[in-house]
């Protein structure tokens, strides 16, 4: 964990300037992608990988302000307390984007994926600048042990949002193949909505785990104290968190 404050300004505003140019291009207003169009069209807002790229950048800058603010104050140390749990809730979901993408809809051992500026931008470097942002630069020990199982209400709302679509619509066509109610029918839809709410849940737990795994007293271990309600605990004496420069007691971590 990376604690100094400084560097944890320049990596978020990186990462805002990399997400807002995604999320740009998501619009469609000045796509520079292979198969960009002219035309504004509101499209854009059925797609989950243009959604969670939004919650990412609304994220992103909401703790860049609080990290601006902690610099300004002279806090060379600590960690940004903002959405915590939502932050968390949203690492979820632009890793289930990131996996979706890879593994069912395209493939990163062609050509023409690299050369895709918008694949390049909201479906690999966003998603993976703003999951390493929540790995290095968040504190250890502050999510309940139900944010995983919170992770799960955006998603089931995308969902319903594009089955009322899809039902209102004449001849809409669904965003994603494992959507389509029209080739698969609600019950071979049902089945691909549970099996990606179990890789919601099982990559939730593994993140939940890491948020867990600190030192303590100099030994890694993994801390299941108030995992239902935590407190944020100051780490404890002799914790070796990096902290990027040298090491010193985080006044502020409380």
């Amino acid at each position: 964990m990376c604690k100094n404050s400084v560097t944890q300004l320049i990596y978020r505003i990186v990462l805002c300037v990399v997400s807002a140019f995604a999320c740009l291009l998501s619009l469609g207003i000045f796509y520079i992608g292979e198969n960009g169009g002219n035309e504004f069209s509101w499209g854009f807002l059925k797609y989950y990988t243009n959604i969670s790229n939004y919650f990412v950048l609304i994220v992103s800058i909401i703790v860049l302000a609080d990290t601006v603010k902690r610099v300004r104050r002279g806090e060379t140390e600590g960690y940004s307390r903002k959405l915590r749990t939502f932050k968390f809730m949203t690492v979820i979901m632009i890793s289930v984007t990131f996996l979706v993408v890879i593994f069912l809809l395209q493939s990163p051992l062609e050509a023409g994926y690299w050369r895709n500026v918008g694949n390049m931008s909201y479906h690999f470097l966003a998603p993976l600048l703003f999951i390493f942002d929540y790995i290095f630069f968040d504190e250890k020990r502050t999510v309940s042990v139900f944010a995983p199982l919170y992770s799960l209400i955006i998603p089931l709302i995308y969902v319903a949002y594009i089955m009322i679509l899809g039902a209102a619509i004449p001849d809409f066509v669904y965003p994603y193949f494992f959507l389509n109610v029209s080739e698969l029918g609600y019950g071979g839809v049902l089945l691909w909505v549970l099996g990606l709410m179990a890789v919601f849940v099982a990559l939730g737990y593994l993140l939940w785990l890491w948020n867990r795994f600190d030192k303590i007293d100099g030994k890694w271990k993994f801390d299941f104290r108030n995992v239902m309600f935590p407190n944020r605990p100051r780490p404890p004496k002799g914790d070796g968190a990096l902290d990027c420069g040298e090491e010193t007691d985080d006044k502020n971590s409380d």
